[in-house]
């Protein structure tokens, strides 16, 4: 197999469903080779098998972003595996569709800031250690969300926090990582056709009900939230496209959204 990532290692965390899938399988296609981290073993079972399918070299590994001896272990059996890592890709996370902070719990708060802020500090702690003994560098892709910029409705306050937090997180390690040829990116897209998405048609969210608090538009009461979304593989052409980048250039941040949402999110995103 070739092509534009040939050579390339590539780990990729929730790699077994939605964007980290579908960038998983971009990557592939082009040569890379790519370690899969998620925590949903049957699903990742899965993807692994399709992609073995495709030709392509790939190891996966049950892991929960939030436990750190687990995601070191991940980064060192990558190298162990193939000497070396040249893009990490973090985008497992989890949606938070709290209702307002006055009723939002401690729990609900962990429960999101765990993964969409915590896992994705210990991920790039684990990337910067390797990459930057690597003469080659390395390039970290985190997967952010418009609500990394702004607020687009009242509520889901854990999730918002968490996609700041991330967009904080990566500005200052750009800072750090470009006297090490290390590049970092906030890939920020607004609603994606993925499986978080989907239980938005439903009204139910982990056993509660979604708060939209006038949230939708037109087009999404009239046709459903999922299909009103960007199909996922712009998300990975976008990020085929950052993992192809010479060392001489940064991308700090891609924002991008459905077109109907220009009018709320214009050039805030």
């Amino acid at each position: 197999m070739s092509g534009k990532l040939q050579g390339k290692v590539a780990l990729i965390t929730g790699g077994a469903s939605g964007i980290g899938e579908a960038i998983a399988k971009t990557y592939v296609k082009e040569g890379c080779k790519v370690a899969l981290l998620d925590i949903d073993a049957p699903r990742l079972e899965k993807v692994a098998k399709e992609i073995a399918d495709l030709g392509g070299d790939v190891i996966s590994m049950v892991v929960d972003v939030v436990d750190e001896q687990p995601v070191m272990a991940a980064f060192s059996q990558t190298v162990a595996r193939w000497g070396h890592i040249d893009l990490v890709v973090n985008s497992a996370g989890r949606d938070s569709l709290s209702p307002h902070i006055s009723e939002t719990t401690l729990e609900e708060w962990h429960k999101t800031i765990g993964p969409n802020l915590t896992g994705v500090f210990l991920c790039c702690r684990e990337a910067f250690r390797v990459m930057e003994k690597q003469p080659s560098g390395g390039r970290i892709m985190n997967i952010g969300s418009s609500s990394a910029r702004m607020a687009s409705c009242p509520g889901h306050s854990p999730y918002r926090a968490s996609k700041h937090g991330m967009m904080g997180l990566s500005k200052n390690i750009l800072l750090e990582g470009m006297n090490k040829n290390i590049g970092v990116t906030v890939i920020n897209p607004s609603h994606v056709k993925t499986p978080m998405t989907e239980v938005l048609d439903s009204g139910v969210y982990d056993g509660g009900k979604v708060h939209t608090d006038g949230w939708l538009d037109e087009k999404e009461l009239r046709e459903g939230i999922y299909n009103s979304c960007i199909d996922v593989e712009n998300v990975a052409e976008i990020a085929l496209y950052i993992a192809t980048r010479t060392p001489d250039v940064t991308v700090p941040t891609v924002a991008f959204y459905p077109t109907h949402k220009a009018h709320r999110y214009g050039m805030e995103v």
